[in-house]
Formats: C-alpha cells, structure tokens, sequence
C-alpha cells in the first residue's frame, strides 16, 4: 500500500471544483473523460479532489476498508472494481468512514448499496449501479497504483472532477493549464450566448457553412 504520493495543491482543486465537468474535458483537450457508465447517485452530489487510487478484485473488498486507513483528508477514493454488478462492496458505514477522514467521495466500477442512506449522508458516490450482495475480504489488490477505471487510467495524485454529466480526469501536472483553459473557454461561450441571443445562427458563429456545404455536395 503506497499512500505518501504527491498529490495537488489544494488551492488548485478548490479553483477545478468551480468548473462543469464537460468544461474541464473539453478545455485541457478532450481528455481525461471517464466512461459514463460511471453515474452519480444523485444527479446533484459533484465530487473534486485527489485520487487515491485502488484495485479492489471483484467480490471483495478489503482493499477499500485499506484504502481508508490510509487516506488523507482531500482524497476521492478511485476504485476498479473490475465493473461487476454482482456485489456492492461499498455501504453507508463504509461512507461514514470515509467521511470521518475527510474523503470526498467515492468512484468505483462496481456497485455500492444502502444508496437511500448515502444520500442522506450528502457523500458524492459515482457507480456502476447498486447491489445488496455482501463480499469477501481477504482478496489482495493495491493502493497508491495506477489503475485503469472503466477502461481509462487514472493515476494516484490525479484530479478528478464529477457532477451529473459525468466524471473527468486531469493530470496532476496539467492541473493549473486546465484552469486558465477552462477560464477562457467559458469567456469565450459568454460571447457566443450573447450573439446567439442578438439573432447569430451558430451555423456562422462556429464556421460551419462551409462543412455543410462539403457534406451536401
């Protein structure tokens, strides 16, 4: 289990937090967005921090309860679960923890259960689905790695960022560019809403004529 890597200044994730998820992904490059299967259990919990990322086999869940020990205040714990629906090894005394250490949430590929009570709780969880079956624990898998979420990676010290549209990934080296591009691009679309409201076709705006012309053709 490595938890002692660098993770981001937290001034910067608290400026990340104020963007839109799909603001972030399209901003830093259209990168970094995470499979949609991946939903919020509320279409209002948003989550920003630090990932500590685990590979928690499926059936069982040691490595989260690990996970949570070692955690530090800040963190989203960033789960591969290898994407089953076949078990929820993730409840609301688990969140209760979580919320003792001052995690930020959950996102796991896999399920959790006790969703009513987690909500109440006001803790972010990003899931597959939801399962009431029980797991194991005595499986090992790791903490503090690389992993892959749902097909696409995530490093330990990533920023991850989720609201109802989905969840997105930013290096921790690309934290502060992503901002500045993020500031700009909703600079930008400040002005394109203000012309499309004084009549401006977004056909012209955005220059597309000239595709739909070759298309038509």
């Amino acid at each position: 289990m490595d938890a002692d890597f660098e993770r981001p200044v937290p001034s910067l994730l608290e400026e990340l937090a104020a963007f839109s998820s799909a603001t972030i992904h399209e901003a830093n490059g259209q990168r970094g967005a995470v499979s949609g299967a991946l939903k919020p259990l509320d279409p209002a919990m948003r989550i920003c921090g630090s990932a500590l990322t685990v590979h928690c086999p499926a059936g069982d869940n040691l490595m989260i309860h690990a996970a949570i020990a070692v955690a530090r205040p800040g963190d989203v714990l960033v789960v591969d679960h290898q994407g089953t629906l076949d078990d929820g090894p993730f409840g609301d005394l688990l969140a209760e923890a979580c919320l003792a250490r001052g995690i930020r949430g959950l996102v796991i590929d896999g399920c959790v259960r006790d969703a009513t009570t987690i909500r109440q709780m006001n803790f972010p969880v990003f899931a597959r689905g939801l399962c009431i079956k029980g797991t194991t624990k005595n499986k090992p898998g790791s903490i503090g790695r690389p992993i892959s979420l749902a097909g696409d990676p995530v490093a330990p010290g990533d920023a991850i960022l989720g609201d109802e549209d989905g969840l997105v990934v930013v290096r921790r080296a690309d934290i502060a560019d992503a901002i500045a591009a993020a500031r700009q691009r909703e600079a930008k679309e400040a002005a394109l809403r203000e012309a499309i409201r004084n009549g401006a076709c977004t056909l012209d705006l955005l220059d597309l004529r000239n595709r739909l012309s070759a298309i038509k053709s």
